[in-house]
């Protein structure tokens, strides 16, 4: 009895493994984005950029496409990641975002003086990019 709970377990297991990986989340073209941004001609340091990708652009409204995120250097120098670390962003119009990090040793929340926190520009993500720059 135990082994067919145990057999049964790991066909479970095994199912789930396998159909993981079904409905393909990069239906997408998705290209490298690397960059720098600034806020008000400064270099916004450890910081967040998004990247949402725009409706429509021949593609199912009910699925625009994942967010790209990238975190800021000191020198506001990023590189975007969709599905794996460093894979960029998605082909099309995007409007990007930039936020900082909450500072947990503090409590602070730097974002709340951030004057570019409200802020969003829409970029076009094309292949064969050079560096971008995302000035807010």
């Amino acid at each position: 009895m135990q082994n067919r709970r145990l057999g049964l377990s790991l066909l479970s297991a095994l199912a789930l493994v396998l159909t993981g990986g079904c409905g393909n989340p990069e239906e997408y073209e998705v290209v490298p984005v690397r960059g720098v941004v600034t806020c008000q001609g400064k270099p916004v340091a450890n910081g967040f950029v998004n990247f949402t990708p725009l409706q429509g652009q021949e593609r199912d409204p009910s699925k625009p496409g994942k967010l790209a995120l990238g975190k800021t250097d000191s020198q506001g120098r990023f590189e975007l990641t969709t599905y794996h670390n460093g894979d960029g962003a998605i082909v099309g119009k995007h409007v990007v975002t930039v936020s900082l990090e909450f500072n947990e040793e503090t409590g602070q929340d730097p974002s709340a003086r951030f004057p570019c926190r409200n802020k969003e520009i829409e970029i076009e993500v094309k292949r064969g990019m050079d560096e971008v720059k995302i000035e807010f």
